[in-house]
């Protein structure tokens, strides 16, 4: 039992093993803890063909228990923190597979604990000590060991996955730091020298200096706001609808660009610069044919603690991705580490547009 616990732990550490589906691993855990069982069973049952089944309904209820206990109560109550609801439902699930190992058993025998009487009467202190020890009891703390062990192991494995996980956020924060410094002049220095260029410019020149506020604006976010954890995400939206008036400005009448709900969405926080390489992506990869409407379309929108964001544009031939800049790849990694679980990434390329909807849960 304690060498089939070892391999299941080592089958769980394997990565290359890691991509197929957790039925894998119980089925691969059974198969080694019945044949450690069953050899088990031959020391206190000589009759080879009685132990094959007889194991199979102490493994095959075990393993059953095994599963609920990992997949269904540790993920909907330990880690939740419902730890009272969790050891209630446990000893139910312990007492209830525990119970039908014993019936099942006593069925296999051809008897039943309404024959208890007549077995003791018959067989004496050898039955008795059998059913309270090796059934009863045996049955009860197979169950116990066999769900907890997995449990417990279960734990361990989320635990490293968490802090590796934690690791590699803290990891790709540095690079973007470090990447973010390398092209980054001292900050007061670019203020000063844009709120000298805005006093030049011409007061009746509102689109200029309109302009010039919005570029400000992008930097501030990107030097000063970007570095906390989360932000509202009225400021990540805000940062998004100077970088589209700028842009606008760029392209001109050659793209039609639309954005809608960006007044619609509060109350809630977001990583910073999360949404901004899928604009960006837009802007970059939008067509550029005089003979089609070039267009791009963004949307976003929040209900039953979802938000939602969609970018579109029209596309004639894509191209790779810049050099340099963090892409919808980086996006994807950033939300598997800060979003795991909780987050769905859709691209959609037809060659003619290409569209990308992110839906993000937050509490």
């Amino acid at each position: 039992m304690f060498i089939g616990a070892f391999v299941l732990i080592l089958i769980l550490n394997n990565s290359a093993v890691r991509a197929f589906k957790k039925r894998t691993y119980y089925l691969a855990f059974a198969i080694g803890f019945y044949v450690l069982w069953f050899l088990f069973k031959l020391g206190g049952m000589p009759d080879f063909k009685q132990a094959i089944p007889s194991t199979a309904i102490d493994v095959f209820i075990s393993v059953a228990a095994l599963y609920v206990s990992v997949e269904v109560l540790l993920p909907r109550y330990i880690y939740k923190r419902r730890y009272a609801k969790f050891f209630l439902l446990f000893l139910s699930l312990v007492l209830l597979c525990g119970s039908i190992i014993i019936f099942s058993q006593l069925a296999l025998m051809g008897s039943s604990v309404f024959a208890y009487q007549k077995n003791i009467s018959k067989y004496q202190e050898h039955f008795f000590y059998w059913f309270w020890s090796d059934l009863v009891f045996g049955s009860y703390i197979l169950v116990t060991f066999i769900s907890l062990g997995g449990c417990f192991i279960r734990l361990a494995f989320d635990r490293i996955s968490s802090e590796r996980k934690v690791e590699a956020l803290e990891k790709e924060k540095l690079i973007t730091e470090l990447a973010m410094l390398k092209h980054q002049i001292n900050p007061h220095f670019i203020f000063n020298a844009l709120n000298t260029v805005y006093y030049k410019i011409e007061k009746s020149n509102t689109a200029a200096r309109k302009i010039l506020e919005q570029f400000s604006g992008l930097l501030r976010y990107q030097l000063y706001d970007c570095n906390a954890q989360s932000v509202p995400i009225g400021k990540e939206i805000e940062f998004l609808a100077n970088y589209i008036e700028v842009q606008r400005e760029r392209t001109g009448d050659r793209v039609q660009i639309t954005i809608k709900g960006f007044h619609d969405v509060s109350g809630f926080e977001i990583s910073p610069y999360l949404l901004v390489p899928i604009v960006e992506n837009c802007f970059k990869h939008v067509s550029d044919d005089r003979q089609k409407n070039n267009y791009i379309s963004i949307e976003c929108g929040a209900a039953n603690n979802w938000f939602w964001f969609q970018a579109q544009n029209s596309s004639s031939t894509r191209e790779a991705e810049g050099k340099g800049g963090i892409g919808l790849t980086n996006v994807s990694k950033r939300l598997e580490l800060l979003y795991p679980g909780k987050h769905v990434l859709k691209i959609d390329d037809s060659g003619e547009d290409f569209k990308v909807i992110l839906q993000l849960a937050y509490s």
